[in-house]
């Protein structure tokens, strides 16, 4: 070969060398895929009760998928139950004092209290007019009758008594003339102070005490006429109210002693055992939503045009080196972070990055939260 064919094909070798580097760089620069470091985490929710209490049942496990509404924990119920059927008794009865007032007074209260009156203004009425003068006969009459039972009586206690000393009857003999004598006594003297009572006529304080019983007989009659007043009313519905709001209250704290799943999901952490204690607004299990696994990763600055939310990528993990997971851009934090955060210099300006979240797709759910992640981002400027 020639010296100028020589010289010839070195150019072209050369040519040819610097286009497939050129090609390279255009393929690493503009077409390619770089790839950003992470750790998958997960979307997971808190589940527990408002009341607490002792773990009755533990009906789920971890690991186990579930659906909304499934039962995961059951609490013991007892104190509540009772306090609930303490409440609605309570409410049965708030309910009927209710019932009462706004059925008014009943036809018989009404029916007495108009006896009442009528009984105590013909009380007073005969305390104003006085004793007749019948009366006062027919008492002093009554005086001088017990009188003579009283007399004869007592003649006859003496006589008895007389025997007795002599020891010719016995001593139950005299006591029963003994006794009939003091009874008769006791009524003369109760038909004399009537009898005089007559005679000095009706005092002033009888008469005030017949009106003061009579004011108070017709002022109960009005009332039943016109009913409970709304003041009376208003309160019994008030009480009632607040006894439904009681059972209101104690019925939902009793749903609260049964935890249910809020979601369909998978139960991550669920470490409790029957009887074990539980604070109220306390979780009790942890679930993972399905579809709820994430890539937390940094992005460089410079790389930061080439990404944004809802930019489909792909995600490998260190357990399945041979699997690409779909992943899609979630958000792109717009706070940057530096490493290290007190950065300054224009050279070091370029590690600062920024926080990148990326969803994945894992329909076998095979991936698991804390694994390494390398997330693949085409080389696509927007």
């Amino acid at each position: 070969m020639s010296r100028k064919s020589s010289i010839i094909l070195a150019v072209i070798t050369l040519l040819l060398l610097l286009g497939a580097g050129y090609t390279l760089w255009r393929s690493v620069n503009s077409g390619g895929d770089f790839v950003v470091s992470g750790i998958i985490e997960a979307d997971d929710v808190h589940v527990g009760s408002r009341v607490g209490g002792r773990v009755l049942k533990v009906v789920a496990r971890e690991g186990q998928s579930v659906k909304a509404g499934d039962i995961l924990v059951v609490l013991e119920p007892d104190e509540l139950n009772a306090s609930l059927a303490e409440a609605q008794a309570s409410l049965r009865q708030a309910e009927a004092r209710l019932a009462e007032l706004l059925a008014g007074f009943r036809r018989e209260e009404v029916d007495q209290a108009e006896a009442s009156v009528d009984q105590y203004r013909e009380r007073l009425n005969l305390l104003v007019a006085g004793p007749r003068r019948q009366e006062i006969d027919q008492a002093r009459a009554n005086w001088l009758a017990a009188k003579a039972q009283y007399e004869n009586a007592e003649r006859f206690r003496k006589r008895m008594e007389d025997l007795r000393a002599r020891e010719l009857i016995a001593h139950q003999d005299y006591d029963d003339a003994r006794t009939k004598a003091e009874e008769a006594e006791q009524k003369m003297k109760s038909e004399r102070e009537r009898y005089d009572l007559f005679l000095a006529g009706t005092r002033a304080e009888e008469v005030a005490q017949a009106r003061h019983r009579l004011a108070e007989a017709e002022a109960r009659l009005r009332q039943l006429r016109s009913g409970y007043r709304k003041e009376e009313i208003a309160q019994a519905r008030a009480a009632m109210d607040m006894a439904k709001a009681r059972v209101e209250v104690l019925q939902t704290q009793l749903k609260e002693t049964v935890v249910r799943a809020p979601l369909d999901a998978v139960v991550d952490v669920l470490d409790l055992e029957p009887g074990d204690l539980v604070g109220p607004n306390r979780p009790v299990a942890t679930l993972l939503r399905p579809g709820g696994l994430w890539v937390r990763a940094y992005l460089p600055e410079e790389k930061l045009g080439f990404v944004r939310p809802g930019l489909a990528v792909r995600v490998r993990v260190d357990s399945f080196p041979e699997r690409d997971f779909t992943g899609v851009v979630r958000r792109v934090h717009r706070q940057a972070e530096f490493t290290p955060r007190n950065v300054q210099t224009q050279e070091e300006r370029v590690l600062q990055v920024f926080q990148v979240e990326v969803v994945i797709q894992d329909p076998d759910q095979v991936l698991r939260p804390g694994m390494n992640a390398d997330v693949s981002v085409p080389r696509t400027e927007r």
